[in-house]
């Protein structure tokens, strides 16, 4: 596996017989879907696209970016996966930095497509009627009412009719070519272009298998919720390339509508769900989240942020009441690593814990002078895996070399037990210094929701002359609470579980919490206002 491109893995790997592709109600059989890409990758080689060159995706989660995605893989191109969100001057900005040749979009997201004219792109259109056979009328009138079109621009579907016959595109894309660049704080918080490699996504689906020995029910009958964005390696590397390389079906959700979420796990028995803590709080708040169809969901895995214990018992004990053999397993990860670098399973589970190292993947807790640390001391998480990036795009590679190993520093403080199950605490630049003691605001945050009526909590550095503070900002499961009866218990509580440092200087009830676009909390927005 190691030697192929990804492509290639998923070629060799995905049921051809009975797996597919949902999208919006419409099925992609994966003979479709894999001639798709084949001529999608001659359209490429057509358009003059050689091995280095780099197209950007600036698509939400939709069958056009897999096809694109798998077609620079077998080419050898690098497909910079972008937010279809991004604001255009950002958007500029960012095909500079990569050296892109060429851009695929989506028509209803951009008005005026003649703004991208500017860009010096190769232009390619891709529309929300692409893959409908019913209704597909109804979705072009209604695409091409939302735009002004630029006729430069070429369409998606005429570069996936090829006659059969066509000369397929050869396997220019070898295990060790760039396959994807990806958009991440960095370890550092600081903006960073992330390289990551085919072999890296193929050794990730490998030791996911190997660790989740829950084997499936049979090819094709699995089907995957991918709900997490492309532009993001948890939704590409787990929900994407590792589901469809194990045989799984995928049922492609582009944004999230919890109830919609919800209709789609019942109408498809979805039996795998990757998904961020926020996505599994506000499902459980529509009533079309419970019945029978739980039943069927066999793996769950929640990432990408902070996911209270009380939670996952909570969610556990609805999954049992249903029968489902499905518990919420909490994990943890970066980019840099291809997205998962440890998790619980049904064998190796332990609370409060974000599981142990996947196989093949080694995380110590190293001290401010880069030595590794003792179990159950508290230092900053550092990871060393087959899986990781090749580097920084023009930077350095962001490695430290010890011996023959690459590590990563994560940024992210923890400790590991003696078992090696990895806790986290908090992000290392979240740390708030308060006379020269470290406060983690995840500490402040926990103690905050063990009182009943508070959802979410988000605790922040507050500066007031020239002394600094905790300020907490809470939301509520129930607005008709007393707010300052609240506030004055909630105090009360953290006097009696916190240093006196880390207790809130003053807590705001507010309406619900600023989110990134990955679905965490954006705690620099409340930095700012404060």
């Amino acid at each position: 596996m190691d030697q192929q491109n990804c492509y290639q893995m998923l070629k060799n790997c995905c049921d051809m017989k009975k797996g597919c592709i949902v999208f919006s109600n419409h099925k992609i059989t994966m003979k479709t879907f894999l001639r798709n890409i084949e001529d999608f990758a001659i359209s490429l080689k057509k358009l003059g696209f050689k091995k280095g060159d780099v197209l950007t995706i600036y698509l939400p989660t939709c069958p056009q970016a897999l096809v694109a995605f798998y077609a620079c893989s077998k080419l050898g191109v690098v497909a910079n996966l972008v937010h279809p969100l991004t604001p255009l001057e950002n958007l500029k900005e960012n095909l500079k930095q990569t050296h892109s040749k060429g851009l695929m979009f989506y028509d209803i997201l951009i008005k005026d497509h003649k703004k991208l004219s500017g860009m010096r792109q190769i232009l390619i259109n891709c529309s929300i009627s692409n893959y409908f056979v019913f209704r597909k009328l109804f979705f072009f009138l209604f695409a091409i009412s939302k735009y002004k079109a630029n006729k430069k621009a070429i369409k998606f579907s005429k570069l996936i009719r090829h006659d059969k016959n066509a000369i397929p595109a050869p396997d220019e894309g070898l295990a060790d070519d760039v396959v994807c660049t990806m958009h991440s704080g960095g370890t550092s918080g600081k903006p960073k272009i992330i390289e990551l490699q085919n072999h890296a996504l193929n050794i990730l689906s490998t030791s996911l298998e190997q660790m989740y020995t829950r084997k499936q029910r049979g090819g094709g009958s699995e089907f995957s919720l991918v709900a997490l964005p492309l532009f993001h390696a948890y939704g590409l590397g787990v929900a994407v390339h590792t589901c469809l390389t194990n045989r799984y079906s995928l049922v492609l959700a582009p944004s999230f509508k919890p109830k919609y979420y919800n209709k789609l796990i019942r109408k498809y028995n979805i039996t795998f769900f990757a998904g961020v803590p926020v996505m599994f709080k506000k499902m459980i708040l529509h009533k079309n989240f419970y019945g029978k169809h739980l039943s069927k969901l066999i793996d769950l895995w929640c990432g990408g942020d902070v996911l209270p214990e009380s939670f996952i018992e909570h969610f556990d004990t609805i999954l049992k009441r249903f029968k489902s053999p499905a518990r919420l397993m909490r994990g943890y990860g970066l980019t840099e690593v291809s997205s998962v670098c440890a998790a619980n399973t049904f064998e190796n589970y332990r609370k409060h814990s974000c599981g142990k190292a996947i196989p093949g993947c080694e995380i110590e807790i190293w001290s401010d002078t880069d030595k590794p640390l003792p179990p159950n001391t508290i230092g900053e998480i550092t990871v060393c895996s087959p899986a990781a990036m090749k580097g920084y795009l023009d930077e350095n590679n962001g490695f430290v070399h010890i011996g023959e190993k690459l590590w990563i520093k994560t940024g992210d403080m923890g400790y590991m037990d003696e078992d090696g199950f990895l806790f986290i605490l908090d992000r290392r630049k979240r740390s708030i210094k308060i006379n020269a003691i470290n406060i983690f605001p995840s500490e402040v945050e926990s103690v905050a929701k063990q009182k009943e009526n508070v959802d979410e909590a988000c605790a922040i550095a507050y500066h007031y002359k020239e002394k600094t503070f905790i300020k907490l900002y809470i939301t509520l499961k129930d607005q008709n609470v007393n707010h300052e009866k609240l506030k004055r218990e909630l105090m009360s509580l953290c006097q009696k579980k916190l240093i006196k440092y880390a207790v809130p200087y003053e807590i705001e009830i507010i309406n619900e919490m600023p989110r990134t676009s990955f679905g965490k909390i954006d705690y620099k927005k409340f930095e700012i206002r404060s």
